[in-house]
Order: structure tokens, then C-alpha cells, then sequence
């Protein structure tokens, strides 16, 4: 995240995803968005965004037991949520976000992690707050080499100064 060209703050809007849950290694993970993609193709449009929040990070917990959710955006309006109940969904809500830009493969992945809550969080003041933290996917190939956005959820530590009237 040096000199801000791998990172950017931005304002995300809120957005509904068709989500499954996960328990696992994270090495099937291309084995599991496969599965995911066609189950749920039909729900799919041109506008359609890929995203996977981990919920466990392998550091900490077994790496055989670590849990995430793979997702895909869908319209709070498509019809197929009206007639399958058996659909899971839920909102990402917005607001500020520290976005990094990652282009590479997926074993260095770790090292951005450490570089977001080791160095760049303290070097720039900026707090995470409890949203999940979210990667969008934005191109894989099956090289293993990938372009996501990683999606760190900040704080808003906007300061407001109220004025007392008379």
C-alpha cells in the first residue's frame, strides 16, 4: 500500500448477495466456486459481481476448519427470490472502505493482510470497524493468477462540531 498506488479509501453503496457458507481449507476454493457459480448461474446478469468473505483466517484457526462465504450480487427486485425461499441472502452495507487493489497469486495474498493491519492501518490513522471484510473479484485465470479488490471496512471518524444556539 505504499504511496497509495495499490490502495485507495472509497464510499461503497450497500449491496444484496446470494450467498453458501463454508467450512474448510481454502485451498478448495476453486473447487467450491464452481460448484457456486453453476448452481446459481441462473441468478446471474451482466452486471453480476463475484465476492468471497472470509470469516476465519487460517493463522489463527485450523486451516481444515476455516469458514467463508462465497457470493454473487443479485437485484433485491429478481423474481427468483420471491419464488425460492430456499435462496440465502443477505447485505454488505457500505460505507468507507480502504480498497486494495491486489494483482498477483494467491499465496501472497497473507502479505497483503499484514501490510493492511500491520503497517497501513496505523501509518494512516484509519480504524477497522465490524463490517466483514470482503474480497470482489475481478479476474481469475486458471494459472492461479487473480485480480480482486480486497475490501477493508473503516470507520468513519468524521468529526462533527455541533454549535450551541441561543
Amino acid at each position: 500500500m505504499e504511496n497509495g498506488r495499490e490502495s485507495t479509501v472509497e464510499k461503497l453503496d450497500s449491496f444484496l448477495v446470494v450467498y453458501e457458507r463454508k467450512k474448510g481449507n481454502y485451498h478448495d476454493l476453486p473447487e467450491q466456486w464452481c460448484k457456486f457459480i453453476k448452481k446459481y448461474e441462473h441468478l446471474s446478469s451482466e452486471g453480476t459481481s463475484y465476492m468471497e468473505s472470509t470469516i476465519d483466517a487460517p493463522s489463527i484457526t485450523d486451516e481444515e476448519r476455516c469458514m467463508y462465504e462465497l457470493c454473487q450480487t443479485i437485484s433485491p427486485d429478481h423474481p427468483a427470490l420471491k419464488e425460492d425461499s430456499g435462496i440465502l441472502t443477505h447485505t454488505f452495507e457500505g460505507g468507507k472502505y480502504a480498497v486494495y487493489h491486489y494483482k498477483g497469486f494467491p499465496q501472497f495474498l497473507f502479505m497483503v493482510y499484514q501490510e493492511v493491519f500491520c503497517r497501513w492501518l496505523s501509518k494512516t490513522g484509519n480504524q477497522l470497524d465490524n463490517r466483514p471484510i470482503f474480497d470482489i473479484y475481478r479476474n481469475i485465470r486458471e494459472d492461479g493468477y487473480m485480480e480482486i479488490d480486497i475490501c477493508f471496512p473503516l470507520k468513519d471518524t468524521r468529526i462533527v462540531f455541533l454549535r450551541k444556539t441561543h
